[in-house]
């Protein structure tokens, strides 16, 4: 039996893969998509010196202290969906590059209290400028389906979490 690929070959549909062509499995073609997206935002990102991961956390950091006067790093993993080492070690590396301000807490002498530095505005600025472009462009081919799409995926995300 013979399948059009995506690439528009005829392949042919073996036994031994009890899900058929790879091509034709949700998880896969998401894990390809995946992948090129996140090429393209490294790209856009690399101009500005970081990487996603930081950028979520900026971002992160930024939409939080507008609904908190005091955002802590457990506010911001919880917030990225990311364990609390991991949240950790990215928020000292943003600190490195002074894009953030770590204080301790008034309240909580263990904890710190994060702020964005006036770099990590600037940072974060062109940031939000670089992702909303490239989501743009890569969502483009849906048209006016991109809002249903990011719906989609949403309610897939909440339903497994």
């Amino acid at each position: 039996m013979a399948k059009k690929s995506l690439a528009g070959d005829v392949k042919k549909s073996v036994g031994r893969h009890p899900f058929g062509d790879p091509e034709d499995q949700t998880g896969f073609v998401m894990w390809q998509l995946g992948m090129l997206w996140q090429r393209k935002i490294k790209s856009g990102l690399d101009t500005i010196g970081i990487t996603y991961a930081q950028f979520l956390l900026l971002a992160s950091l930024d939409f939080l202290s507008t609904q908190k006067n005091l955002v802590s790093q457990q506010d911001i993993a919880k917030h990225c969906r990311i364990d609390k080492m991991m949240t950790s070690k990215i928020l000292r590396i943003l600190q490195k590059k002074g894009l953030i301000q770590r204080r301790k807490n008034k309240m909580d002498s263990r904890a710190k209290t994060l702020a964005l530095s006036e770099s990590g505005v600037e940072v974060v600025g062109k940031a939000y400028k670089i992702i909303g472009k490239t989501d743009d462009d890569f969502l483009s081919p849906l048209g006016l389906n991109s809002m249903n799409f990011t719906a989609d995926i949403r309610s897939l995300l909440l339903a497994n979490s």
